[in-house]
């Protein structure tokens, strides 16, 4: 417990996260499978009881934390956090991965604090929940010890959240994100109907929200952008790899087979898995 107390200071005094009050509160965790577990908590963000799920390394109690090295994975619009545990294949591949895997609880909040909705501030409880799994977990700061990642809703809200929190992650990945979103105008099928009543109906405003016109926060991260030939993301996709490259700000580009479905998200992890590793594996060791 003193332990976990110093992170937390540790924390707070870093500014690496925002603290909200009542996050030393106990949680409640649960094993959902062998090094997979559910831990259960009161927001005091959103003012409700909520709920992430982590994957575990193994023997991960005799990992220093200098060397435990964290992915989030923010999921997609109607999903959660057991989308991806609960696919065995998914889920085996998380466990091999070597990192602590932190699976938020996201609603259908985009990740955002809403302009239009006040009690959903969704930015702020990411970074309460992140807070009390680093607590939980003695998961260090530094952000060559972090990433983050995300699909669809996931997606968007994984760049913008790191836009938002320049120098926060070492790497970061969208797989079939919107992120040229919110916005009217694109092509016919490449488009998808804003949630007016999450960002509000006003196309001025929404410019605030869009990743597109944060893109330059991202400089210092190692960026991964995953779309599919068939997905309705892919023009947003295309127009966020050409402001990446307007920025001179070096990406990878993936364009798998496929639409906007699980199945795609199933094969660009991976990719993601791999990219992560590899970076952080080299922040560490530099």
């Amino acid at each position: 417990m003193k332990l976990r107390m110093l992170v937390v200071w540790m924390l707070v005094m870093s500014g690496s996260f925002t603290v909200v009050a009542g996050s030393a509160a106990a949680l409640e965790t649960e094993e959902l499978f062998p090094r997979v577990e559910a831990v259960t908590f009161e927001s005091t963000s959103l003012k409700k009881r909520k709920r992430a799920v982590i994957v575990l390394p193994e023997n991960w109690r005799s990992i220093e934390p200098a060397a435990r090295r964290t992915l989030v994975i923010l999921h997609g619009r109607g999903r959660h956090e057991r989308s991806l545990v609960d696919d065995k294949l998914i889920r085996q591949q998380l466990l091999d991965s070597g990192l602590f895997v932190i699976l938020p609880d996201g609603d259908d909040g985009w990740y955002l604090n809403s302009p239009v909705r006040q009690q959903d501030v969704y930015e702020t409880y990411l970074q309460e929940v992140l807070t009390k799994m680093a607590n939980e977990y003695d998961l260090p700061e530094k952000k060559q010890q972090w990433a983050i990642a995300g699909w669809s809703m996931g997606g968007y809200g994984c760049v913008r959240f790191a836009e938002r929190h320049p120098g926060r992650f070492a790497a970061v990945s969208s797989m079939i994100g919107l992120l040229d979103f919110p916005r009217n105008g694109l092509p016919t099928g490449q488009s998808y109907k804003v949630p007016v009543e999450r960002f509000g109906a006003d196309e001025v405003e929404w410019n605030k929200f869009n990743p597109l016109n944060q893109a330059e926060k991202l400089r210092g991260s190692s960026l991964l952008i995953i779309t599919a030939d068939q997905a309705f993301d892919r023009t947003m996709n295309e127009h966020f790899r050409d402001r990446l490259t307007a920025l001179e700000l070096p990406h990878q580009y993936v364009e798998l087979k496929g639409g906007h479905t699980f199945p795609v998200v199933r094969a660009a992890l991976p990719l993601v898995l791999a990219h992560t590793q590899r970076v952080l594996l080299r922040k560490t060791r530099n």
